[in-house]
C-alpha cells in the first residue's frame, strides 16, 4: 500500500482496531506508571534502548545474514523496532517478576516508539533496496503522526477516562480482545485479497524470526546482568524484549508496506510466548535452586 492511496476496509479496521487496543491499554496505566522511571532509571533505561535501539540493529543483521528480500527485511526491521507488549505484562505477572518495570517500560518504550520505528522503518528500506531500483519511502513525520494517533492519543483519552471514572478500568480486558480480534480479521482479510498466498515467502521468515527471539533473550539477559540489574528486573527486561507488541507492527505494516512484510511478524508470533515462558521458568527454577537471590513478594 502506498501512502496516499485510498484507504480500504482492512485498513480502516486496522486503524480503528489498534485504537480500541491503546485505549484499553491506557486504562490499566497511571502517573505512577511513568514517575516510577525516577525510582528506577537504570533498569527502565537499560530495557528502552535494548528494545528501541539495540535490537534493531540486530534485526538489520538478521536480515543481512539470511539474505532476505528488501520486503521481508523491511517486516524484520518493523518487528525488531517494536515495544513489549501487554501479553509481557501479564506474563511477568503471573511468574511474580516486576510487574511494575514491566508495565513502565511497555509504556515508555510504546510513546517513544512513534519516533523510532518510522525512522527504522526508513532506513532498512534504503538500506535493503535492490541496486538500480528506487528504494520504498516511508514518510517518516506522517507515519510518526499515524502512530501518534493510533498510540499516544487512545492511551491519553484512556488515562484520563480512568481518572475521572475509575469503574472503566473494568473495561479494560474486553477492549483489548476486540482490538485484538479486529486486527486478526483486517490481516485476514488483506490476506484473502492476494491473488495466490506467499508461502515461499513465510516459510523463508520462519528462520530469521527464530533467530531474532533466540537473540531477543539472550542480549534480553546478558546486557543487563553485565550492568549489575538484579536478577529480577533482568528477567523482566528479556520478557520486553521477546515478547513483543507485534500487533502495533502487523497495524504499521498493514497500512503502509506490501503485505509481505508482514510475514516475518507472523513467524515471529510461533515463538515469542514460548519464548517469554521458557525465561520466566528458567528464571523461577534457578530462584528455587538457590542459584539466585528470590524475588520479594
Amino acid at each position: 500500500m502506498e501512502f496516499g492511496s485510498e484507504v480500504g476496509w482492512s485498513e480502516l479496521l486496522l486503524g480503528m482496531s489498534m485504537f480500541t487496543l491503546m485505549l484499553g491499554m491506557g486504562l490499566t496505566l497511571q502517573g505512577d506508571d511513568f514517575r516510577r522511571i525516577a525510582t528506577s532509571p537504570r533498569a527502565t533505561l537499560v530495557g528502552t534502548v535494548l528494545q528501541l535501539l539495540v535490537m534493531p540493529i540486530v534485526g538489520i543483521a538478521i536480515a543481512r545474514f539470511f539474505g532476505l528480500s528488501p520486503v521481508l527485511s523491511s517486516g524484520i526491521v518493523v518487528l525488531a523496532a517494536c515495544p513489549g507488549g501487554m501479553f509481557s505484562n501479564m506474563m511477568v505477572h503471573l511468574a511474580k517478576g516486576n510487574t511494575a518495570l514491566s508495565v513502565t517500560l511497555t509504556a515508555t518504550a510504546t510513546l517513544v516508539t512513534l519516533l523510532t520505528l518510522p525512522l527504522w522503518v526508513q532506513f532498512s528500506l534504503s538500506l535493503f533496496a535492490v541496486d538500480g531500483t528506487a528504494p520504498l519511502d516511508m514518510p517518516v513525520i506522517d507515519t510518526a503522526l499515524r502512530l501518534g494517533m493510533l498510540t499516544v492519543l487512545p492511551i491519553a483519552i484512556g488515562m484520563g477516562s480512568r481518572v475521572r471514572w475509575p469503574e472503566l478500568a473494568g473495561r479494560e480486558q474486553r477492549l483489548t480482545w476486540i482490538g485484538v480480534i479486529g486486527i486478526v480479521v483486517a490481516v485476514t482479510m488483506q490476506a484473502v485479497e492476494r491473488p495466490a498466498l506467499p508461502i515461499d515467502e513465510m516459510l523463508a521468515s520462519i528462520p530469521p524470526a527464530l533467530a531474532f527471539a533466540v537473540a531477543a533473550m539472550v542480549i534480553g539477559v546478558a546486557i543487563p546482568l553485565l550492568v549489575r540489574i538484579p536478577p529480577r528486573e533482568t528477567i523482566t527486561i528479556a520478557v520486553e524484549m521477546v515478547v513483543k507488541n507485534t500487533l502495533l507492527g502487523m497495524v504499521l505494516v498493514g497500512q503502509t508496506l506490501e503485505f509481505e512484510a508482514i510475514l516475518p511478524i507472523l513467524a515471529f508470533g510461533i515463538f515469542q510466548i514460548p519464548g517469554g515462558l521458557l525465561l520466566l521458568v528458567g528464571w523461577r527454577t534457578l530462584e528455587k535452586r538457590g542459584v539466585l537471590t528470590p524475588a520479594a513478594d
